[in-house]
């Protein structure tokens, strides 16, 4: 009986601290930016995942040279995180996420325009500097607003709209493209766009980010060194993740299973939602390894599974699995980002994560679309296992002996 009573307070007293953690996290300004976080990334990837087939289809370009229209979103994506560091140390968090969704919502804007190849690159190129100048805003004010005790559960639930948004977003593109045509996929991705500066408006006061003005030409004040050897681990295991964005509705097709494409990010959100929480709290309460190793290595194998898929179900497995392996691999990596650097530099720690971050998934495409025409769809994501296996050991040897 003791026992039995002891281990009831146990439960009691987890049950508080889960508790308190959630009404720590859950507040107003922390909502409203998880909410814009959903629905930008919902639009982002709807035009994502829709874009490679409709730039092949419209301008008859080589798969290669479509893929690099979704990759010139990533590198735009990329520049944005680049930059706006130090521009949420000069101005705040809030000013940048307003600059980047309003220069999100005119790319959206010009779609209706770009008809040519170069004004579609640049179209892509403008729509990916404004998710990644408010992208990174977001994780930023994330960082503030979160204790700094609870950065793994906060982290983790504010991903969760990421995850989310990968689902939704390939779900309505593949299905508004289908069954409505591209033209009213732009509208239904502008009205998106509007919705975001709607809900940015009830953003309130946010806590003192804005810090000294550090030097333009100094890398120093864009990412921080004590995180890039860490991203280096994010650079190898992103390519399979991008290829998968960008190629994953041609391999559905190849293999006549177009209907099972938009369940896949369905069975990868599914995945993702039910197990951050848990991986959240295991980084707050033993560390990173604990999570890293077992998410690197269901990654690769959601890799695998996905080059021997031939089925519904194969092709559904790897979705849940990737939802176990990468989704928390992208959100516990923010996390050990944030670890590695004191309050001030969280901005930058956010950047740097996210460059190399946003670098692997938008090279993926044209680096290892290349290997399509030598070894087919399967062999490339074969290829992508295997590199995503080497990332265990880069894990090990940049950061394997450090803990939080």
């Amino acid at each position: 009986m003791p026992k039995k009573c002891c281990r009831t307070r146990a439960m009691q007293q987890n049950s508080a601290s889960l508790g308190e953690a959630l009404a720590a996290i859950c507040r107003g300004n922390f909502m409203v930016v998880t909410c814009i976080n959903l629905l930008m990334m919902t639009d982002y990837y709807l035009i994502f995942v829709t874009g490679t087939a409709h730039v092949q289809r419209t301008f008859g370009v080589s798969l290669s040279i479509a893929g690099l229209s979704s990759g010139i979103m990533v590198i735009g994506c990329l520049v944005g995180r680049f930059v706006t560091g130090n521009q949420i140390s000069a101005l705040g968090g809030k000013p940048c996420l307003l600059g980047g969704l309003l220069l999100f919502a005119a790319s959206i804007g010009g779609l209706e325009l770009a008809h040519s190849l170069p004004l579609l690159f640049v179209q892509r190129f403008v729509a990916g500097l404004g998710v990644g100048v408010a992208g990174t805003a977001t994780g930023a004010i994330v960082a503030y607003v979160v204790p700094v005790r609870f950065h793994g559960l906060g982290i983790g639930i504010f991903s969760m709209s990421a995850a989310l948004a990968l689902a939704l977003g390939p779900f309505l593109g593949i299905s508004l493209a289908a069954h409505f045509g591209y033209n009213i996929l732009v509208l239904f991705s502008g009205i998106i766009s509007l919705l975001c500066l709607i809900i940015f408006i009830f953003l309130r006061d946010l806590p003192p980010m804005r810090l000294r003005l550090r030097p333009i030409f100094s890398l120093y004040s864009y990412i921080d060194p004590r995180v890039v050897r860490f991203s280096l681990v994010t650079l190898v295991v992103c390519p399979g993740y991008g290829c998968i964005q960008a190629f994953l509705p041609s391999f559905a097709a190849e293999h006549r299973l177009t209907g099972a494409a938009s369940i896949f990010f369905l069975c990868y959100a599914g995945a993702a939602l039910l197990t951050r929480p848990k991986t959240g709290r295991l980084f707050d309460t033993h560390g990173e390894h604990v999570v890293m190793y077992p998410a690197l290595l269901v990654t690769a194998l959601a890799l695998f599974v996905l080059s021997q898929a031939h089925s519904t179900a194969g092709l559904l497995c790897a979705g849940l699995l990737l939802g176990v392996g990468f989704a928390n691999f992208q959100s516990v990596g923010q996390a050990v980002s944030l670890s590695l650097v004191s309050r001030s530099r969280y901005a930058q720690a956010t950047t740097t994560f996210y460059v190399f971050f946003d670098l692997g998934i938008g090279l993926g495409p044209y680096i290892f679309g290349h290997l399509i025409a030598l070894v087919g769809y399967s062999g490339m994501f074969l290829s992508l296992s295997l590199m995503v296996l080497t990332s265990m050991g880069i894990y090990r040897v940049v950061h394997g002996g450090r803990t939080q």
